[in-house]
């Protein structure tokens, strides 16, 4: 005779098989999306999310943007229904007093860089201080390379900071021009220095910041489409989770799908996706600490560190993963 544990035990383990039965089955009636999309190798997976997404039903049109900003407008808007953008973007619409945006799963790290010239290496934090470097000021990299600065002992304001205007292309023209010493930047423009033989990553590395960490992105919905339709939100987390899936375990079709997209020459799609690493898990204190980092810094007028608890919701990824907040990343 089954004891009384043994029996809550079997009891658990089929309602969260249930459960994930549950999340897999199609939709009724089918619910049309409108998801923004960039040119961003972490993100280049997410153009088989239409293809999953349908498997339950859900209807995605895809909507090309240039620049996290304008996606993240769009969300705000309700011009889109979900997009993925920067782990600041949130934190910044929260600043302006947009709280229409939901966060619901991470992308994961890498693919923000740091280029020198070739044979002109950076091993330490402190030989900066002689170095000119080129940022884009609000980028998710410029936020990874200000605070491992300063965790580095270096006075941002001190630095010779270059202001690059422009796409990335901008700082491979600047690199080259010998305008400055270090680019600030991301893939594939990392790539195509390296791939076209000036240039080359230092040995320090951005990514390592204690405050801010190595998180590329995350997932996010709009707050009035996600309450009419949380049954459509729970598909496309689980859609988008199978996505990542079918990336990391075929690393080349990855590469041939941004190729393709991006327009670029496959060898430096190749190199944009070899630092990154796909990971749905949500570092919540890792973006409050994006938050408060940039308050501390004049880029939004308050820190809305404390607001972010009802801009991420870790209840379709949970649901959809068979693990806690916890083990998601809540308090990480």
């Amino acid at each position: 005779m089954l004891t009384a544990r043994l029996a809550a035990i079997i009891l658990l383990a089929a309602t969260v098989a249930t459960a994930q039965d549950d999340v897999r089955t199609p939709l009724r009636t089918p619910v049309k999306v409108k998801q923004g999309m960039l040119n961003v190798p972490a993100l280049s997976p997410l153009w088989l999310l239409p293809e999953h997404a349908a498997k339950y039903n859900v209807q995605i049109e895809t909507v090309m943007f240039q620049r996290f900003a304008d996606a993240r407008t769009a969300l705000a808007s309700g011009d889109l229904d979900l997009t993925a953008f920067g782990p600041q973007d949130i934190s910044l619409g929260l600043g302006q007093g947009a709280r229409s945006m939901v966060g619901v799963a991470g992308v994961g790290s890498g693919n923000d860089c740091l280029i020198v010239r070739k044979g002109e290496d950076v091993t330490q934090w402190s030989a900066l201080r002689d170095k000119a470097i080129g940022v884009g000021a609000g980028s998710i990299s410029w936020l990874k390379f200000a605070a491992s600065a300063q965790e580095n002992g270096l006075a941002y304001p001190k630095l010779k900071i270059v202001n690059i205007v422009g796409g990335g292309g901008n700082y491979l023209k600047a690199l080259q021009a010998k305008e400055i010493d270090l680019a600030v930047v991301w893939q594939p423009f990392c790539a195509q220095g390296i791939v076209d033989g000036f240039a080359q990553y230092p040995t320090i590395d951005h990514n390592r910041s204690k405050t801010v960490g190595g998180l590329i992105s995350v997932l996010a919905v709009n707050r009035g489409f996600m309450e009419k339709n949380r049954d459509a939100t729970q598909r496309l987390v689980v859609a988008y989770l199978d996505v990542l899936k079918v990336a990391t375990a075929d690393q080349q079709r990855w590469a041939k799908i941004y190729a393709e997209k991006a327009g670029l020459p496959l060898p430096v799609a190749v190199e944009s996706i070899r630092i990154t690493t796909l990971d749905p898990t949500l570092p919540l204190e890792s973006i409050k600490r994006i938050s408060k980092f940039l308050s501390d810094n004049g880029v939004i007028a308050r820190d809305v560190s404390a607001d972010l608890a009802g801009s991420y919701t870790f209840d379709f990824l949970s649901r959809a993963t068979g693990k806690s907040p916890a083990e998601l990343g809540l308090n990480k």
